[in-house]
Parts: C-alpha cells; sequence; structure tokens
C-alpha cells in the first residue's frame, strides 16, 4: 500500500467538510465550515450559492484540514455533494447558476410531470418527478430563462462543480446522475428523448464516470487555493447519501444503510435494478460499480428533530445534544405519548410539506423536566418507528430482509437512538461515533482514482468499520413490538388531516414568494464610516457599496465643521460614532442620502436639520447592553466575594510565604457572601437590565425591577418581579441602576432612597451619575449603612484621584469602561448592515431616530435642495450637537441640563 493521505470534500446542506485519512493508519482529521445557501424570493422558492465565496470556503477547509492532520503528500482528491443541486456553466466554464437541494423553481414543472407521466418516469428513471430534481429546474431555465440556456454548455451536480473546480474537467457519475430524473435506470445512461420532450438541450447533460475514476489534475489555479501540489490527482466523485453508503461499507448485495443526517434515507444495495411498483420508492445508482439501491426516506427526520430541540432549549449552546440526554432518562414508551413528528413513511408520489402530530396526555406525565423528557423520548420512538416502516417498505419491494442496519450520519453518534433503533427493529445495529461518513467515502473514491484501491468496495472494507453494536432488549424490544402496529394505524389515520394541513402550509408558503418583496437598488452607494465596526459588518457592506473605513479609534480624530464638510463631498452614506454633525455640514454634503450614529442618545447629531432635509438617521440601540451587563454581573460578584479586600491583603507589605496565622486572619475577615438566594434590584429595565437578570438566573438570584414604564407582565416575562422602588430598596442585597436620565429621574436615589436599603447592601452604578447623589452615596458609605458600592460613572469624569467616594476600601471604581469593549464593533456593526440592507431594499428602518426614511425613499435620487430661508432658519435655530451629553449639557441654559452621560452613549 502506498504511504501518504486522502482527500474527501463534502458539501452538504448545512456546511462544508473536508476528511484527510492516512492510507497506512486509517487515521483521519476533518475540519468544517457552515456553509449554506440563500433562499431567493425571486424567483420562487429558489436557494443559490455564491459559486465563489463556496469555493473561498471549500480552499479554507481543505487547507485547515491537511495541516491539522500534518499531511506531507495527498494521493488524490474526490469531492460528494447532497443531491438534487444544480451547477450550471457556460462554455469558458464560468458559473451562471448555482443551486441547492432546496430550490424548489422546477416544482411547477416536476408537479405537471409527475400528473402527467409519473409511472412512465418511474418505470424509465427509478424516480416520480420531485420539486427539486434537476428536471423540473432546467424545465423551469428553458421556459423562464431562456437567455440562460442559450449561454449554458453543461449541467453539473455540486460535486461534479467542485471537482471540475479542481481540475478543470466535467464529468459525472451515476449516483448523482440518476437524481436529476434524466438518467435511464437500467443501462446507466442518458435519455435524451426525454431532455428533448422538456426541450432541454441534451448537450447539457455531461459525460458519465465511473465514480473513483481519475478525472484529472489540480490545476494551478486550485492548487493555490488549497495549497497543494499542482496535478494533485482528482477523481470522481458521487451523491452524499450514496458516498456515506461506501463510507459505512454498505456495498454488498442485501446490506441496508440508513444515514441519519437532515433527511433519513434508507437505501438497501441490489446487484440489479430492481423498480417498487407502486412508484411510491426511488431505485438509485449506488457509487459502487455494478451495484443500485431501493430507496425510502424517513422524510426531514434530523431538520425536524433540530427545529423542536431548539424549541424545548432555547438557550442552550447544543439543543440537540440535551434533548437526546433527557430522552435517555424517560422510560420505554413515554408514558403514554406518541408522535409522529419528523417522522414519515416514503410515498414519493406525494408532493406535501412535511406534517406530524404528538399526542399530549398530562394525566400520566408529571409536569417540569420529567414531561419534557417523555415527550422527548416520544418524538425518538416515532421516527425509530418510521425508520421501521420504511425498511419494511423496502422489504416488501425488494423480497429480501436484511439482517443489520448500518447507521450513519449525525444522528447516528446518539447511542441512545441507535439503541432505540435496535429495539424497534428487532435486529442488530451497528454504527459509528465518526459524522464524517459521507467525507469518507468520497476519500475512498479518491483512493481509487489515484490507484490506491482497485476498487470502493475495497476501500470500504478497510476503512468502514462501525465503532459499536447494538442488539436488541428484550424488555423494550417486546414493547414496541406490540406498539409499533398501532403506531402504524395511527400514522395512516392522521394522513388525510396531515394532508389538509400541509395545503395550509404551501399555501403560506405560495403567499409570501408572491408577496411584493421590495429589490435591492442596483445603486452602488459610497459609504464612509468613522465608526468602530469589525471585518465581518464590512465585508457585509462592500457586497453592494464602496465602503472607505476611518474608524476614529483608529485615525484618532473627530470630525467636525470644515474637516467635516470636506470628508462628507460625495459621500451618501456617513456611519458614525463620535464626530460631531451639525446643520452646515448637513447642508454642505449634498450627496448625503442617510446617516447612522453608533450610539444610543444621538446628541453629537442636529436631528431636526436631518428631518428637514430628508435624511433618514438610525441609531444602534442595545449595542453595548452584553458588555455592560457583563461589567454589572462583574461588579456583583466581586462586590459578594470582597474581591478588592482579598487582593489587597496579598499585596500588603511584608506579608511572608506559608505564613499559615496570616491565613487564618484572611479566613477569618474576607468571607464573602454568594449571589445563591440573593435579592438582586435593578431600577430600570431596558436592554441591559434585561440582559443583567438573564446572567443572574444561573445564580439562582432572585431578581426585583422597579420601572414604571413597563407594564408589570413585561418584567415577569423575562424573569423577574415588578415592584415599586420602595419595595426594591427595601428588600434587595444589591440595587443596580439601569435607568436613562429624565428630568424625572435626575437624581433618583438620594439620601433618603439610599436610607431605605438593607443595612450592609451594596450599590451599582453602570448607568448614569445624574441618577444618583453622589455626595449622599458618600455619607451612606462613611456610615457604614452600605456594605460597599461600584460605580463605572460620576458627576465629573474622571473623577479626581483624591474625590470622596473612592477613598473607601469597599468601593471598586472604574473610569467608564461599561461599554468599552472590543466586541463593541460587531454588536452596532450587525444593526448597522442590517439598517442599510433595509434602506438598500427600500424597507423601514427598525431603529430609526425621527421619522426614518420617508415614503420611496431611494438612495440613488438626488436630494432636494432646501430653499434658502429654511437653509437659513436650520443654521439659526437648531441646537448645537456635540460629542458627549456633557458637553451638550454644558451648553445648555442650567435649568435645561440633560444628564450626565460622560462619554459617547
Amino acid at each position: 500500500m502506498r504511504h501518504g493521505h486522502l482527500m474527501g470534500l463534502d458539501l452538504g446542506g448545512g456546511g462544508v467538510r473536508c476528511l484527510v485519512i492516512d492510507v497506512g493508519t486509517g487515521e483521519r482529521v476533518s475540519a468544517t465550515r457552515a456553509w449554506t445557501a440563500t433562499a431567493l424570493d425571486d424567483p420562487p422558492a429558489s436557494a443559490e450559492y455564491d459559486p465563489e465565496k463556496t469555493w473561498q470556503v471549500i480552499g479554507e477547509v481543505a487547507r485547515e484540514a491537511r495541516a491539522r492532520s500534518g499531511a506531507e503528500r495527498i494521493l488524490g482528491i474526490a469531492a460528494t455533494s447532497v443531491r438534487h443541486g444544480s451547477a450550471v456553466l457556460d462554455a469558458n466554464g464560468q458559473t451562471l447558476l448555482l443551486t441547492s437541494n432546496r430550490d424548489a423553481r422546477g416544482a411547477g414543472a416536476a408537479m405537471e410531470l409527475a400528473t402527467t407521466r409519473g409511472a412512465a418516469l418511474h418505470r424509465e428513471t427509478g424516480h416520480w418527478p420531485n420539486a427539486v430534481q434537476p428536471a423540473g429546474r432546467l424545465r423551469w431555465m428553458v421556459t423562464a430563462r431562456p437567455d440562460l440556456v442559450a449561454r449554458a454548455a453543461v449541467h453539473l451536480s455540486l460535486s461534479d462543480w467542485i471537482a471540475f473546480r479542481l481540475c478543470g474537467e466535467w464529468a459525472t457519475d451515476a449516483s448523482q446522475a440518476s437524481e436529476t430524473g434524466l438518467l435511464r435506470i437500467e443501462e446507466r445512461a442518458w435519455a435524451p428523448e426525454l431532455a428533448e420532450a422538456l426541450e432541454i438541450p441534451p448537450a447539457l447533460l455531461p459525460e458519465l464516470r465511473q465514480a473513483g475514476t481519475h478525472l484529472g489534475g489540480l490545476t494551478p489555479a486550485a492548487a493555490e487555493a488549497l495549497e497543494l501540489p499542482t496535478g494533485t490527482p482528482v477523481a470522481v466523485g458521487g451523491a452524499d447519501t450514496q458516498c456515506a453508503l461506501i463510507g459505512t461499507g454498505v456495498v454488498s448485495p442485501g446490506d441496508l444503510g440508513f444515514v441519519a443526517g437532515s433527511t433519513a434515507p434508507l437505501l438497501q444495495v441490489q446487484d440489479r435494478p430492481v423498480l417498487e411498483s407502486s412508484g411510491r420508492l426511488w431505485t438509485v445508482h449506488h457509487a459502487a460499480e455494478g451495484r443500485w439501491a431501493v430507496e425510502s426516506n424517513a422524510g426531514a427526520l434530523g431538520e425536524g428533530l433540530e427545529w423542536l430541540a431548539g424549541l424545548l432549549h432555547p438557550t442552550v449552546r447544543h439543543p440537540v445534544l440535551h434533548f437526546l440526554e433527557e430522552a435517555r432518562t424517560a422510560p420505554p414508551g413515554s408514558t403514554g405519548l406518541v408522535s409522529t413528528f419528523g417522522a414519515d413513511l416514503m410515498d414519493a408520489r406525494q408532493m406535501a410539506l412535511p406534517v406530524g402530530n404528538l399526542t399530549l396526555n398530562q394525566a400520566t406525565t408529571e409536569p417540569g423536566r420529567s414531561a419534557r423528557a417523555n415527550l422527548s423520548r416520544a418524538v425518538l420512538e416515532g421516527m425509530a418507528f418510521a425508520v421501521r416502516g420504511n425498511a419494511e417498505q423496502i422489504f416488501e419491494a425488494t423480497g429480501i430482509e436484511s439482517a443489520v442496519l448500518r447507521v450513519a450520519g449525525g444522528l447516528g453518534r446518539s447511542r441512545t437512538f441507535t439503541q432505540l433503533l435496535a429495539d424497534v427493529l428487532d435486529r442488530p445495529v451497528e454504527a459509528t461515533e465518526d459524522s464524517a461518513s459521507t467525507a469518507l467515502g468520497a476519500a475512498i473514491c479518491a483512493g481509487v482514482g489515484a490507484g490506491v484501491y482497485e476498487t470502493l468496495a475495497e476501500g470500504a472494507r478497510l476503512f468502514a468499520c462501525p465503532t459499536r453494536n447494538h442488539h436488541p432488549e428484550a424488555a423494550p424490544r417486546d414493547l414496541y413490538a406490540e406498539r409499533y402496529p398501532d403506531w402504524r394505524s395511527l400514522h395512516e389515520e392522521q394522513a388525510a388531516a396531515n394532508g389538509r394541513a400541509s395545503g395550509f402550509a404551501i399555501r403560506e408558503l405560495m403567499a409570501r414568494s408572491a408577496a411584493n418583496t421590495p429589490t435591492p437598488s442596483p445603486f452602488r452607494p459610497r459609504i464612509l464610516v468613522t465608526a468602530d465596526l469589525d471585518a465581518a459588518s464590512l465585508e457585509t457592506l462592500r457586497e453592494y457599496a464602496d465602503v472607505e473605513y476611518a474608524s476614529y479609534r483608529d485615525k484618532m480624530r473627530m470630525l467636525t465643521g470644515p474637516r467635516l464638510t470636506e470628508e462628507l463631498r460625495g459621500v451618501h452614506v456617513f456611519v458614525t460614532e463620535v464626530d460631531v454633525i451639525d446643520a452646515p455640514s448637513l447642508l454642505a454634503a449634498e450627496d448625503l442620502r442617510a446617516i447612522g450614529v453608533c450610539r444610543g442618545d444621538a446628541v453629537n447629531l442636529d436631528l431636526k436639520a436631518c428631518t428637514a432635509l430628508g435624511i433618514p438617521v438610525f441609531h444602534t440601540p442595545g449595542r453595548n447592553a452584553n458588555a455592560v451587563a457583563d461589567l454589572t454581573l462583574t461588579f456583583l460578584l466581586a462586590l459578594s466575594r470582597r474581591l478588592p479586600a482579598a487582593d489587597a491583603f496579598l499585596k500588603e507589605p511584608g506579608g511572608q510565604g506559608g505564613d499559615l496565622a496570616r491565613m487564618g486572619r484572611a479566613f477569618g475577615t474576607l468571607r464573602g457572601h454568594e449571589l445563591w438566594r440573593k435579592t438582586v434590584g435593578l431600577v430600570g429595565f431596558g436592554a441591559v437590565g434585561r440582559k443583567v437578570v438573564d446572567r443572574l438566573q444561573p445564580f439562582g438570584a432572585r431578581c426585583l425591577v422597579y420601572d414604571p414604564f413597563l407594564e408589570p407582565d413585561a418584567v415577569r416575562l423575562a424573569g423577574a418581579e415588578p415592584v415599586p422602588l420602595e419595595t426594591l430598596l427595601a428588600e434587595s442585597d444589591f440595587v443596580s441602576l439601569h435607568a436613562a436620565v429624565t428630568e424625572a429621574s435626575r437624581g433618583l436615589i438620594g439620601a433618603a432612597q439610599l436610607a431605605q436599603m438593607r443595612e450592609g447592601a451594596c450599590l451599582v452604578n453602570t448607568a448614569r451619575a445624574a441618577l444618583l447623589d453622589e455626595s449622599a452615596l458618600t455619607d451612606a458609605l462613611r456610615s457604614g449603612h452600605l456594605g460597599g458600592a461600584a460605580l463605572d460613572v460620576f458627576s465629573v469624569e474622571p473623577p479626581a484621584s483624591d474625590a470622596p467616594v473612592l477613598q473607601f476600601d469597599n468601593v471598586i471604581a472604574t473610569p467608564h469602561i461599561g461599554g468599552n469593549t472590543f466586541e463593541i464593533g460587531a454588536h452596532q456593526g450587525t444593526i448597522v448592515t442590517e439598517e442599510l440592507g433595509r434602506l438598500s431594499r427600500g424597507e423601514p428602518l427598525h431603529h430609526p431616530l425621527g421619522p426614518g426614511a420617508p415614503a420611496g425613499f431611494d438612495w440613488s435620487r438626488k436630494r432636494t435642495a432646501p430653499i434658502p430661508t429654511i437653509a437659513e432658519e436650520l443654521i439659526g435655530s437648531s441646537a448645537a450637537p456635540a460629542m458627549t451629553d456633557l458637553q451638550r449639557d454644558a451648553n445648555k441654559p442650567s435649568n435645561d441640563r440633560g444628564g450626565d452621560r460622560g462619554g459617547p452613549t
């Protein structure tokens, strides 16, 4: 056997994977990136990939996987991908169209074919026509985009497209070709007369090659992208489901494989084409030479599981893992709960959206996590019943009952689910912990193409080994044998109602597609960004605009006056954070069409002038909510555990190492508190306050809220208790301020309110200094009534080092750093890109200041010049904007001061 590595590339429904395997040891390493097609409204029900970005992602995962594997020599490469995608190329190899398997723009043509020729096409191609088959999509191109057809030279699958990008040669294999609806299933040959009947040029159908045959060598451009030598062998790959069969060793006649991924295909291998007579099932070509397979699919099992797990576990990072773990704890039979959700029995003749049911019974299940666990197990049991039902459909069609089920795909990693399959199907189940079976199948194709193995079956025998075996357990097996017929009967009885429910969903999707969705303007604006934005947001903006990025942090400048006027010449959109934008600057900036202000309160902008000039303005509320909430929680923990005093203790001069008496003194004097069962009172409940409550809930703290502007139930829904201010002060161990400054809230916490607080309670202020009487706080600390304070804002910023409030060792003080994090650029960048995207499509802003964009706003249109008298009025009457609200307030009469905020909000 040759020494080196093989590479398998896999473009799946949710991402790109690259697997690198050592042909000598079998050691494998993979890298992944999330990557999906973009759903489009025009044409309806379409989903396309960006070709160059997709190729970029493929290069990234290939480089990462090779680097992690330490491979010095890649012997060969092959690709696999989802079935039913389309890549249409012109004669020069340029990609005209790249669609995913979710692209259903050909559904109308497929429905017509199914109605008029369904049975005949099933006999010829092994498939009853379906909504995502390339045959229907190509037929749509003929009728809706003849210009595209005229330029097209070839139609490829997505894996074929990757192979073409690798070596510059185009071909396809029978496993992908058999999914197009244009291949004769018995002959492994195209059906040109069928293509002609659909007015599809037969010349678009590429050469058929056996999966695993040598296709070409890596081109210089591809070699640079993957950082591999030019000429590295590239082999023909295959469809993802069939490559997964290779990767799990399902290659011999009678072998039964189950790919438990987003969908749930079951396939039994045949040595000849076997057609199920009614048209319910598919017959497909295996990737292995001389092999076919009969397929019955349990539907969107994985997608349904992810959707439901997300509903039941909305706050965790891996909801499916939590779902499966809870299901493991429930008893077989799920206390009588029954599910058909995400579980279907294949009938390829029906075009419908998946609909499932849950029969819930509170009488047999206790509320709480126990009920959720039983519901979760009921869903898994229903899915396992569906796998059995689909397996039985295959056995009936082929006359062969497979003795063992081999499982691949992400759900196959769950021991709970694979044991459940063994119990329900009453047969052994072989599974693998590795979710990369599909990419492994592609790597084995690469090995055959590079001459490492003679056949795909040989490669499968070497590497496709199950890592665990499950055998039916007597008690659950007997229970499921009793309940399966009832589940099957229930599934059949629900079919008519589910069909009607599917019709409701289809009508909803059609209504969305038919809606008059605004399309992006072709105008490419020039955007000047002086705010701090992250690289991802800037990249998004550059997709439809020319962007100049000059962050005030990098440039160390604030634009105003003549300098601002000069910088705004020719600028259509200005995204700012600290620059001072007054009426004269707005009048002079004749090209300016929109402004984004990255702060909560846009005191640096003359909003009245913007409104008069028809310049829509948006801001970024909540951009620093995470940052300030994090600092608030930090303060609460530091005060409760007396961290400043503990830190100072160890730094006291003269402390000796190993002095146990000194440690004893620390143990006696620095005893702290947990936040568990403590009461935290929040004064004000905006974006920051809500995130503080979110962070406190895992600690087991009780949260009280005083906010007279909110409905009580809104507070309760967020996980806190609404109370009057007096109650909050009297019952809280910690009082944290999060209110905005208004005339009503100025000085809200003074001497009287501090006196109402519990003895030893602590106060936190990360909001505004004007909310708090700083002198009264100093007195409360000096008297010992309060146990401590943590402050990020002060009446004078920064405060003098000898300011009275800073002289206490139980006071934590920071220089207004609450919103000063590296991540702020990403938070506000997300809002900016979303708002400018809405403007480009003519949609209403979500975060407007003032009236927002006027009806029919189009930033490509020239701005109407104001009447001279109006211009003079704007210059003379508008309040002068300022970089901060402290500066703004200093310019106002003493009886009209705003809140002290001490920096950009």
